[in-house]
């Protein structure tokens, strides 16, 4: 009866793991972040590239709110 539990026991470790590993990735290009403390030893190139996709963020979430504030506006003409 032993032999068998050692296979279970495995198969669901590894696929408790597999979840969780495969829930913790960042999507998009991986890039190295500002110290928390000390100097900022990136270069300008680098500072500047974090400045441009903070900016593409910020802008993709403006057009998001502006689609999702036109569909509830138009809900809310249809309905009436």
């Amino acid at each position: 009866m032993k032999r068998r539990q050692l296979p279970a026991r495995l198969l669901c470790l590894t696929l408790i793991s597999g979840f969780a590993l495969s829930a913790c990735g960042i999507r998009g290009d991986l890039q190295t972040p500002p110290p928390l403390w000390g100097e900022d030893i990136r270069t300008d190139a680098q500072k500047a590239e974090a400045e441009s996709a903070k900016a593409d963020r910020a802008k993709r979430a403006a057009e998001r709110a502006e689609k999702e504030a036109k569909k509830a506006a138009e809900a809310l003409e249809t309905s009436e």
